[in-house]
């Protein structure tokens, strides 16, 4: 059976007007086209679905039992189009985005705040967790994109650069190395060091970094999110580095943060997405005011003692 809707339109207007000059009015058509979209609808149906009399048409009782069902179908599919293009003009939508914890606190939540001010139809779901998390999470296609630190990326998912910062050293209140308004990588590796852990992309640079200095790491504690790397050296269990932004979190308050002295590390973050997968039109336009959002507010302006 091969019903369309403009059988189903032309159906539905003889059926009200109960003649076919003013129903083909309405739907402007001819009178012709009209009459052969109904008899086309007859014939797929296999019923007649008016008796035709002399100046108007009557409606058989299959016809009466398949007008209720038509104007269903109609009103379904126009408001099936109406929200297509509420979508499209950003009055609804939903955009699911993923980030480690810090990034979450201090470039998304106030970035999301400002978005859903400008497009409150459009509802927002943040999910913070492990960075490791993220590019397994978007190939599982349980989010719409991920914000973490940039690194070779699976073959399917595409990375956009959103800005770098630098990489400091964290101390715990009083600490020593707080007399000093720069530390060593060296000094720092002489000290317990609370460090994120292995399958981190964080930690996995930091490694690499020390590599290449010819350094290792003393006594470690490994912990999987930064909240948790701030209250063990709050609570002066060792020292760390982190990436700049780190300072922004409430959990940074009291501790001491100083630039590393040479051989400075940066860490690149960026947007991930599916590389086969198009976004749809309100993850579109919360990628692109990110990308907005982050060169004004300039998140790698940074700045330590």
């Amino acid at each position: 059976m091969n019903i369309t809707l403009r059988q189903l339109r032309a159906f539905v207007a003889v059926a009200e007007h109960q003649q076919f000059t003013r129903a083909a009015q309405q739907i402007h058509i001819t009178q012709a086209a009209l009459s052969m979209l109904v008899r086309d609808l007859e014939q797929e149906v296999g019923l007649r679905l008016f008796d035709r009399h002399t100046r108007m048409v009557k409606l058989t009782d299959a016809g009466r039992e398949l007008l209720g069902m038509a104007k269903r179908i109609l009103s379904e599919v126009e408001t099936t189009i109406e929200h297509s293009r509420d979508f499209t003009t950003y009055q609804r939508g939903r955009v699911t985005v993923a980030s480690g914890t810090v990034l979450a606190a201090v470039l998304l939540s106030p970035f999301m705040r400002l978005f859903h001010d400008q497009y409150p139809g459009i509802k927002l779901q943040l999910r913070d967790m492990a960075e490791q998390d993220l590019q397994r999470r978007l190939l599982e296609d349980d989010i719409d994109m991920g914000v973490g630190t940039r690194r070779e990326a699976h073959d399917e998912i595409d990375s956009t650069p959103l800005f770098s910062d630098t990489y400091i050293a964290v101390l715990p209140p009083k600490h020593p190395l707080g007399a000093r308004d720069s530390i060593s990588w060296k000094q720092l590796c002489n000290e317990p060091f609370i460090a994120l852990s292995r399958s981190s992309p964080l930690r996995r640079e930091i490694d690499q970094h020390l590599t290449r200095l010819g350094l290792s790491l003393k006594e470690m504690h490994e912990v999987s999110f930064h909240t948790t790397v701030l209250a063990m050296v709050r609570n002066g269990l060792g020292v760390s580095v982190l990436p700049a932004n780190s300072q922004e979190v409430p959990e940074a308050q009291g501790l001491q943060f100083r630039k590393l002295s040479a051989h400075r590390l940066k860490r690149e973050t960026a947007l991930f997405q599916l590389r086969h997968r198009s976004l749809s039109p309100a993850a579109q336009l919360f990628k692109e005011a990110l990308l907005n959002y982050v060169k004004t507010a300039k998140m790698h302006a940074h700045t330590t003692r």
